[in-house]
């Protein structure tokens, strides 16, 4: 029953807010829509992407210039000239970036792998398309001096759903597009030219509404961020509402958007059987997946046989909780538009976890058979439906997995929506399905709120099973404030999604400064403090925590903290936490410190270390976390990090740890050689993942996989499995 009144106060406060801010957000965005405007310039020949920009018909083309700076001195020009130009034809968009740089010799660019964060600590550009012009969602096109470039989707503006420490669903760094970059450096700077087919975008036909368009160029050797259309300096490119437009994209008549993707895949296996001995097996297979444009803003995917063998290995975790971990998603079919389908957080609930499709509880690869997704917009609808069949593996019966995602625009950024999910098993009788309602409202520059309401339906599970979640967001030039209420119910049993724990109501609350002082070499100051209430159904106390924090960020990039912690937790029923030892029913107090520090990243050696000390369930525990990155040139990276956990406890003492060695060679920005190999002394196991990756033209890749698990103990006779797999992939635009 508190259950349904949290949902009515949500909705209350939410027309409340919303009736009385409306008018304020139709002002905002006509004051907007007039400030910083360029125009495309349409071309009948391709420019040539090469990464010079003297061809006539750049010049033809205005350019948006006169950045402002955002960091160091907020609302100062920006110390170095930056010029952008738009061209078009009926099939690519074509962006072309000049970097002025008064000291060409000190540009700072040392990355050439794709989809590599390390491009933020370079020298680079990014430019940012809000296709629909909605002022919530767009792409984002990150590029350095070598020609590196990294995409990622941002859907709400970026809106965090969950902690710090988890990836943020409205940040699709993941989702890869097709696109070609070229860039140089010259004696005045460097330049790039960028070629972006309109197949790889949704957009709205309509050339009155034009794009929603930015640009941000970061000078690393100064730490200097600066845009076109001016940002305040705490906010980002996500503030997709603060951009200036793209006007004089005309005649984009549809055409047949289609993508065809077949796949060869052959190789061998080894298994260790229950007799333990080692089995091994060829593989021999192929697959397709197809792309179709429905609309230029609504995209078909088919997939049939699909496999992702190509697909980087997880960073390994030690669990020394009572809960499951989060894994983020990799996996191409379901990143592209998966903000779409994006409800809750990793740190309550979600309602759906793509995850749950096609991976076992342990891990496992379930084979698919095939589905199909359709993700986009309809006028003010976001549309989201997904259907695939998983075969049959071992003891797990073969399951049809759907969702249903519908929402809709509404009072300018804000949305109303729901979703459906249902797991239908061929075992008659087997099935979970859940139903959600949620709305999404931002209301004005800094103020937003969000909540839903879920239930779920399974066998032997009646009553009892509803959740609902009720937040608000604060982020201002100086203040960062949000806080939530969740409840959810102990038969709640979302089986495609990611649930922490049932049974609950938690309140979590945020407040953080972030000002910037006058000091030599330090950029931010960002002190904040953190309080959360955990009880179960009848209001007794679970778990609260407590936590005091004062980071400081320097100007070149490094980072110092310490931090405050206090948790006082019921166990309610007792937990392994290691093979031998178990944490008994009792009430814990568990204070703790933690101090982290990191160095400046661009640099050729870099590292961060975080230690922490303290209490743990009637012990203490020590967790010692070292990273170290070394970058001898553009081409070769890598990295070590070992995490030690000492933890002594009245039922025993015990250690762990996990070793991780990842390295990158580079031969250019489409050839790459990538190892990552991590011990984990928990399961007292080697996991080897060893990828070639050729990327032959855009969208069109040859990889070569290595994977094997052995354990410590018997090396080397310790092999648990091991497969070589190659797989060869084959884009036709059509």
């Amino acid at each position: 029953m508190k259950a349904r009144y949290s949902v009515l106060l949500m909705a209350a406060i939410c027309l409340f807010a919303a009736l009385h801010l409306f008018a304020y957000e139709t002002q905002q965005i006509a004051k907007q829509k007039d400030s910083y405007i360029l125009h495309a310039a349409k071309v009948d020949k391709a420019p040539d992407i090469d990464g010079h920009l003297e061809e006539e018909l750049w010049q033809k083309a205005p350019a948006a210039g006169n950045f402002i700076q955002k960091q160091p001195d907020e609302g100062k020009p920006a110390t170095e000239k930056t010029e952008a130009r738009i061209l078009y034809d009926n099939k690519n968009v074509y962006i072309g970036i000049m970097c002025y740089d008064s000291e060409p010799q000190k540009i700072i660019a040392n990355e050439k792998r794709r989809d590599s964060e390390n491009i933020y600590e370079n020298d680079h550009v990014r430019i940012m398309l809000d296709t629909f012009h909605d002022r919530r969602n767009g792409y984002i096109f990150v590029i350095n001096p070598l020609g590196a470039k990294l995409d990622l989707q941002v859907r709400k503006e970026g809106k965090r759903e969950g902690g710090w420490h988890i990836a943020n669903p409205n940040v699709n760094i993941d989702w890869d597009g097709v696109w070609k970059v070229r860039s140089t450096i010259h004696q005045k700077g460097w330049s790039a030219e960028i070629e972006i087919p309109f197949a790889t975008l949704r957009f709205d036909q309509n050339p009155t509404n034009g794009w929603g368009l930015n640009f941000l160029r970061n000078v690393r050797r100064k730490n200097e961020e600066s845009t076109w259309a001016p940002l305040p300096r705490n906010l980002n490119l996500y503030k997709i509402s603060m951009a200036g437009e793209l006007q004089g994209l005309e005649g984009l008549s549809k055409v047949l958007n289609l993508q065809v993707k077949p796949f060869a895949l052959v190789g061998g296996t080894s298994h260790r059987d229950a007799a333990d001995r080692l089995t091994s097996e060829g593989v021999l297979d192929g697959g397709i997946d197809l792309k179709y444009g429905v609309t230029s803003n609504l995209t078909l995917d088919i997939t049939y046989n699909t496999e992702f063998s190509q697909v980087e290995a997880d960073y390994q975790q030690i669990n020394l909780t009572r809960f499951s971990l989060y894994f983020p998603e990799k996996r191409d079919f379901f990143l592209e538009n998966a903000a779409i389908f994006s409800i809750g957080s990793p740190d309550d609930a979600m309602i759906f976890f793509s995850r749950r499709i096609g991976i076992s509880p342990l891990g496992e690869e379930i084979p698919l058979l095939g589905g199909v997704k359709l993700a986009g917009k309809a006028g003010r609808f976001n549309i989201g439906l997904i259907n695939l069949q998983a075969q049959a593996m071992s003891e797990l019966p073969a399951n049809n997995f759907t969702v249903l995602r519908l929402s809709r625009d509404i009072l300018g950024k804000s949305a109303i929506g729901l979703m459906v999910t249902n797991r239908q098993s061929e075992v008659s009788g087997d099935f979970n399905r859940a139903f959600c309602v949620d709305g999404d409202f931002i209301l004005g520059d800094n103020f937003s709120m969000s909540g839903y309401y879920a239930g779920t339906s399974s066998p032997g599970l009646e009553g009892r099973n509803r959740a609902a979640k009720l937040g608000f967001q604060w982020i201002s030039d100086l203040w960062d404030c949000y806080g939530y209420y969740f409840d959810i119910q102990e038969n709640f049993n979302a089986e495609m999604g990611f649930v922490k724990r049932t049974g609950i109501r938690r309140f979590q609350t945020h407040l953080g400064f972030t000002p910037e002082p006058d000091i030599k070499g330090i950029k931010q100051l960002s002190p904040h403090i953190f309080f959360a209430y955990t009880a179960d159904q009848e209001n007794t106390l679970l778990l609260r925590e407590e936590h005091i924090h004062f980071p400081v960020n320097f100007i070149n990039g490094g980072h110092i903290s310490i931090q405050w912690n206090e948790d006082h937790e019921f166990v309610d029923y007792p937990f392994p936490i290691q093979r031998d030892i178990t944490v008994p029913v009792g009430i814990y107090t568990s204070p703790w410190w933690q101090a982290d520090f990191s160095t400046n990243r661009s640099l050729r050696l870099y590292g961060s270390m975080s230690y922490r000390w303290g209490g743990f369930y009637g012990g203490n525990s020590r967790i010692l976390n070292v990273s170290t990155g070394w970058r001898p040139t553009p081409s070769f990276a890598s990295e070590i990090s070992v995490i030690y956990n000492d933890v002594n406890l009245p039922q025993g003492d015990f250690a762990n740890h996990l070793l991780r060695v990842r390295t990158i060679y580079n031969f250019s920005t489409r050839l790459a050689l990538m190892s990552l190999i991590q011990w984990n002394g928990d399961t007292d196991e080697v996991n080897v993942n060893i990828r070639f990756n050729f990327i032959h033209k855009p969208g069109s890749d040859l990889f070569i996989v290595y994977n094997e698990r052995r354990l410590v103990e018997g090396l080397p006779a310790g092999i648990r499995d091991r497969a070589l797999l190659i797989k060869f992939t084959y884009l036709f635009n059509l």
